[in-house]
């Protein structure tokens, strides 16, 4: 079986049951659906072929709106699922020939206020020509984006860090990120240029500890840090605790806490010695209330709430450090819902989209200040009521007074 896929990606999914898994094949062809939508071979040459027939040969490259486009047009899949296929296959592909993206879509930030809404449009948004009226709409619609920060996010090649890191660049910030696959890190520079990308294993105390002091070489403030990676391997499996296997276990608490407490290590001191600094990791729904299936993710993200307010209370002001649970987001385009609280299924229908919630993100956690310091927090909005009432850790939760 020759795939448009990494290796990994595919050793994922190949014993899984090919009534679950959607192969899209050339000109729109598609055989089951499942968690996952590829392009084979013969898709990806086909669309390859069709773009360098668009391309703009005056600046040898081709549009990636126009790219992703084509790639929905054709294969019939959703936009936030034609950009990964994009980024994943098809753009490494025109790279071998020396295609790249045309101007518009690498501004560089000395000309951020005309650079176009890029990954994050609405499923109703309407097409703008003139890209510099549209930024000067959304400045006056978000003005809090004006003064520029130094953002540090980890896990940027997929989810809600991607989004993060999309909407940070998109609006002007000085923006560094890691991920640990290399081919999705080198794909994500492309597309931005500007931003610091590296290939980075957070769990890998080593690793976070060079990462920080490249980032300070570079002249980075580093003065909002987002611990985002994450991983829970219970997902579907409806196991007790003790059913748990032993690798899973450890994979979830390596992974989830050790991946947060290396970057507290390697980036708080950075913060401390800038008398600067916001530290917010993601932490859960299920990191408030328990849940009898997902036994080592609970643990793990109880852990990072518990981490999180021990932090806040060494800091000195201004610093501050929180956990913040993001809710309910359907993180791959319609294709696998993510649901950061199991009981939701139930309670709501669908996650919301991710477009909407870096919108209601982005914003508020440039917001974070002094005042929210060890303090709970959770994305408005993206929760049911009954889910919120179950918390034990309640919203505004903060941390005693240090005597």
């Amino acid at each position: 079986l020759k795939v448009g896929i990494s290796r990994t990606t595919l050793f994922k999914y190949i014993h899984k049951d090919p009534s679950k898994r959607r192969m899209v094949k050339g000109e729109g062809e598609s055989a089951g659906r499942g968690k996952k939508r590829l392009i084979d071979d013969e898709g990806v040459n086909f669309i390859v072929a069709k773009l360098k027939a668009k391309a703009d040969v005056g600046k040898d490259g081709f549009s990636r709106q126009e790219a992703i486009g084509i790639i929905m047009e054709h294969f019939d899949l959703s936009r936030s699922a034609a950009s990964r296929q994009l980024r994943r296959i098809v753009l490494p592909e025109m790279m071998k020939d020396g295609m790249t993206l045309t101007g518009e879509d690498v501004a560089s930030h000395d000309e951020w206020p005309k650079l176009p809404i890029m990954n994050l449009e609405l499923r109703h948004e309407q097409e703008h020509d003139d890209q510099g009226t549209m930024m000067q709409q959304h400045q006056q619609q978000h003005p809090q984006h004006q003064p520029r920060r130094s953002i540090v996010i980890s896990e940027v090649t997929s989810g809600l860090g991607r989004a993060l890191f999309e909407y940070y660049c998109m609006y002007g910030h000085n923006v560094a990120g890691c991920g640990r696959n290399q081919d999705e890190i080198q794909s994500l520079q492309i597309l931005f240029p500007e931003a610091k990308l590296s290939v980075v294993e957070v769990s890998n105390d080593l690793s976070v500890a060079q990462w920080a002091a490249e980032l300070e070489n570079d002249g980075m403030e580093m003065d909002l840090i987002i611990a985002n990676a994450g991983i829970c391997p219970e997902t579907n499996c409806n196991r007790p605790a003790w059913e748990v296997p032993c690798k899973d276990f450890d994979e979830t608490i390596h992974s989830n806490i050790f991946g947060v407490s290396n970057m507290v290590r390697h980036f708080i001191p950075r913060m401390i010695k800038n008398s600067n600094g916001t530290f917010v990791a993601m932490s859960s729904g299920l990191g408030r209330s328990p849940d009898p299936h997902h036994a080592a993710y609970c643990a793990s993200k109880f852990a990072i709430e518990g981490l999180m307010k021990s932090v806040a209370m060494s800091l000195p002001d201004p610093l501050c450090a929180v956990p913040l649970a993001p809710g309910v987001v359907d993180t791959t385009g319609g294709e696998m819902m993510q649901l950061e609280h199991p009981s939701d299924i139930k309670h709501n229908s669908e996650g919301k989209d991710i477009n909407q919630w870096v919108q209601v993100a982005g914003p508020m956690i440039l917001r974070i200040s002094r005042k929210d310091n060890g303090k709970s927090m959770s994305m408005k909005g993206f929760y049911s009521v009954r889910d919120r009432q179950s918390w034990i850790i309640q919203d505004g939760t903060g941390v005693p007074k240090n005597d």
